[in-house]
This record gives C-alpha cells, sequence and structure tokens, in this order.
C-alpha cells in the first residue's frame, strides 16, 4: 500500500510537458527524453512503436516468438523491462528508485527488440535515417480507452467518468492525443522498413498477421515453427507463459506486469468498450473518432 501511495503521489505532482507533449517525471523525466537526440540505432534493430494499450506485449511476444522459432523459453525478457523511453525498476525491492531503459538497451547485444509509445516527433532521429524495421500497431480508440483505464487504475487511483472525458477531450492525454499519435504514423504505412497493422486485423487473422510480421522482418517460418508461434501467442497460452514467469522468481511479475502491479495482458477483447460507455460518452467520442479520423482512410473495427 506504502508504494501505491508513492505511486499515486509521484504521478498526481509529476506532470510536466516536453515539447508539447505530456509526460510523468518519475516513470519518463525530461532527461530520458532528451536522450533520444542521441541514441544510437543499429540497422538490425526491430522498433515496436504502439500507443499505450495497443497491443504491445501480444506484438512483441509474436516477434519473439518468430525470432525464436515459436520457443517461448528462449525468449530473454529482461531486454525488454520497459519501453525505450521510460525508467524502470532495476531493484525490485524499491520501487520509488528508477533508472532510465535506455541506458540498458545501449549495452545490449545482438539484435534488439525495442518497444518505444513515444509519438513520431521524440523518437530516435537515426530510426528514421538507418531506417531499422519498425512495426506500428494501433488498435480502435474506445477499446485502447478502456484497456488504458485499468491499466492505470491498477497503478492509481482512478475515475471512468474523469478518464472517458479526456479522452474525449484530447487535448493533453499522456503522451500526446491518440489520434495525432496514430496519424503521424500512418503516413510510413508504405515506407519498406514500417508494418502498420491493427490490433483487430490481428485477432481476426491470427496466422496471417504473424506470417506479415515475419516477412517485414526477413525471418521466414517453418510450417511447424509458425504453428508453435501461433500456438504460443494465443492470448490464453501466453497468460500460461506469463503464469511460469512468475513462478520461477520473485521479481518474474516484474516481467508480466507494468511495475509488476499492472498486468500486460487482460481480456485482448474487441468491444470491451460496451461495458464502458455511457450512450451520452459514446456519442460523444463517435463525434472525435468522424472529426479526427474523416478522409484519412484509417478506420477500426468496433465488435
Amino acid at each position: 500500500m506504502a508504494e501505491k501511495a508513492f505511486l499515486e503521489e509521484e504521478f498526481v505532482k509529476g506532470f510536466y510537458h516536453y515539447k508539447g507533449v505530456k509526460f510523468n517525471k518519475f516513470f519518463i523525466p525530461p532527461a530520458n527524453l532528451d536522450a533520444m537526440a542521441t541514441f544510437e540505432v543499429r540497422p538490425d534493430d526491430i522498433f515496436l512503436v504502439t500507443f499505450p494499450k495497443c497491443g504491445t506485449h501480444w506484438s512483441a511476444e509474436i516477434i519473439n516468438l518468430i525470432l525464436t522459432g515459436g520457443d517461448p523459453e528462449k525468449i530473454d525478457r529482461s531486454r525488454q523491462e520497459a519501453p525505450l523511453e521510460m525508467s524502470y525498476p532495476k531493484d525490485k525491492s524499491n520501487l520509488t528508485l528508477l533508472e532510465p531503459f535506455h541506458l540498458k538497451l545501449a549495452s545490449l547485444e545482438g539484435c534488439r527488440v525495442i518497444l518505444t509509445h513515444l509519438p513520431e516527433q521524440l523518437l530516435p532521429s537515426q530510426v528514421f535515417s538507418k531506417k531499422p524495421k519498425v512495426i506500428y500497431v494501433t488498435r480502435n480508440p474506445k477499446d485502447c480507452c478502456v484497456s488504458l483505464y485499468h491499466a492505470m487504475s491498477r497503478l492509481v487511483q482512478s475515475d471512468w467518468n474523469v478518464h472517458a472525458e479526456e479522452w474525449i477531450k484530447q487535448d493533453d492525454l499522456m503522451g500526446g492525443g491518440f489520434f495525432t499519435h496514430i496519424l503521424s504514423f500512418w503516413k510510413y504505412r508504405h515506407e519498406p522498413n514500417f508494418l502498420y497493422m491493427k490490433y483487430e486485423d490481428m485477432k481476426k487473422d491470427p496466422r496471417g498477421s504473424i506470417i506479415r510480421f515475419a516477412d517485414h522482418l526477413e525471418r521466414p517460418l517453418s510450417d511447424e515453427e509458425l504453428d508453435r508461434v501461433v500456438h504460443h501467442s494465443e492470448l490464453k497460452n501466453m497468460k500460461k507463459t506469463y503464469d511460469n514467469i512468475e513462478k520461477k522468481t520473485p521479481d518474474g511479475k516484474f516481467l508480466t506486469k507494468a511495475m509488476g502491479k499492472s498486468p500486460f495482458i487482460r481480456k485482448g477483447q474487441i468491444g470491451d468498450w460496451k461495458n464502458h460507455f455511457t450512450v451520452a460518452q459514446n456519442e460523444a467520442f463517435d463525434a472525435v473518432i468522424q472529426q479526427n479520423l474523416h478522409g484519412t482512410g484509417l478506420t477500426f473495427d468496433y465488435e
């Protein structure tokens, strides 16, 4: 309880704006964002870019399973304890002390799968000059809104109506507006090193989506390997994998939950927004969606 109270206090008092984008200085201090300007990108890096709660860890699991031939036991999860821009608890016994994760990433050898929620303008510039493989995954905004609410409520006290109103306004969301984020990367969808994916498409055709991932990464899979990736990336099987990780070590929960508290996997459903939005909230949000996506060619499935 003391740690949750500390996190709530830091979260409430720690907001700041960096180049017009809202962040929390405890989890993402300004120095972390300053470091992005000189972060060394390697040609064999794989960047997974998402707005928070758009299928980040599911997509990361697919990528890692592709790289290991479908064997979850071969995944080194310590290489992805946090997104690039965040700080993380290196000492798991003290959540009040965090260290920049980009420093750990810089020390890693071999192919790095780098997770990030940064908006386009704050990504390391070398992502665009060195052109590593980039996979961008997005999700319908209603389910994203609900999933983010549940994720945050495990860390700090949250109110659904306040959260929904912030999403309807879209003017000062943490990490930047949802629509600004997804549309800024939408324009790169035809670039050879970019793959733009939607969560709903992945749910409806997981096998075909995994093939798209593998083709983009130039990591062809045998039929047997593909079957394994499909099997182990099913959310029910991911939950089993995560349960095993947590059982192996007291610190295992830090590889399956944000700050060891907020699970990376919840329902993973399309349409859970119907259990949360009031009629008025849904109508207001529909207007926001129409305003932001009309004419862009980007559409979503909501059920």
